[in-house]
């Protein structure tokens, strides 16, 4: 991962952190909609709907279409397919492998309007910290099944202020994307920053805010694959971590070096921030 990192950091001239985010956009019409935050759970609110004083998550003042989205899993369905060559050499038409049907999920998002839930059109943003970053235009394998995603560089209004956790002043923020943490001890089992790496800065853990006010946030640990290294055909480890839309307050800076996997994944957009209001 770090070779990877420093082989896009020299093509591009990139800065760690490489990439910053993600943030989502919809659109219902022909406009996009101000940058969105993961909330938790599938559900995605612009920052001028969270209320940091009380707490919570005031839904009543993003019911517009361009506030709020909510993410669902569909699941689909395809055939395998193949080509027969004719006896000439030609490849003939595709047909069907018989006994090769299977299922996939996909991810759809909808926009909440004050009369219910209307399909959207999304996007997801990131911010590269590259000086080349407008090379990056084209079409792009993402996943499998033949999905493909297009990827290209644009200015976009209303991004400003997000941070890494490396570089963050000391304040309150909502993270953007898991927060990795990785424990010192095989027995570490209370989130302080003496037991779990990646708490360093972070001077207390708020947690995912509720949608109603008087309820208190929930702090939640979740498990975090690192993928699947081609290379010697392993799967990476598994880590936990708390999930975007948890609300930290970040202390002061970093007095010792990182370790070396939580800046490989903090150069490529983990434990991205977004500041709140205080």
């Amino acid at each position: 991962m770090r070779e990877l990192i420093e082989k896009i950091g020299s093509r591009l001239g990139c800065r760690k952190p490489v990439i910053l985010g993600p943030l989502l956009q919809l659109s219902t019409d022909d406009s996009w909609s101000e940058p969105l935050i993961n909330i938790g759970w599938g559900r995605f609110v612009s920052l001028r709907c969270v209320n940091s004083e009380a707490m919570f998550i005031d839904l009543d003042v993003c019911r517009d279409c361009k506030s709020l989205a909510v993410a669902f899993t569909a699941i689909a369905y395809g055939v395998s397919l193949e080509r027969r060559a004719t006896e000439s050499g030609v490849c003939g038409e595709k047909r069907a492998r018989a006994g090769y049907l299977y299922r996939y999920p996909v991810v759809a998002y909808r926009a909440v309007c004050r009369d219910g839930e209307v399909p959207a059109k999304t996007r997801l943003l990131y911010l590269i910290n590259c000086e080349k970053a407008e090379s990056l235009r084209g079409v792009v394998r993402f996943g499998g099944e033949g999905r493909v995603a297009k990827v290209y560089t644009d200015s976009v209004e209303g991004v400003g202020g997000v941070e890494s956790i490396l570089t963050a002043s000391p304040g309150l923020y909502i993270a953007l994307s898991p927060v990795p943490l990785i424990p010192k001890a095989g027995n570490a089992i209370y989130l302080e920053p003496g037991s779990f790496l990646g708490l360093e800065r972070v001077e207390e853990i708020v947690g995912i805010l509720p949608t109603a006010p008087g309820k208190p946030p929930r702090v939640v640990v979740e498990p975090l694959g690192l993928g699947f290294y081609e290379v010697k055909r392993v799967r990476r480890p598994v880590i936990v971590a708390l999930p975007p839309g948890t609300v930290l307050r970040i202390g002061r800076g970093l007095s010792d070096a990182v370790h070396p996997l939580l800046e490989a994944l903090y150069s490529i957009g983990f434990a991205s921030l977004a500041p709140l209001k205080q």
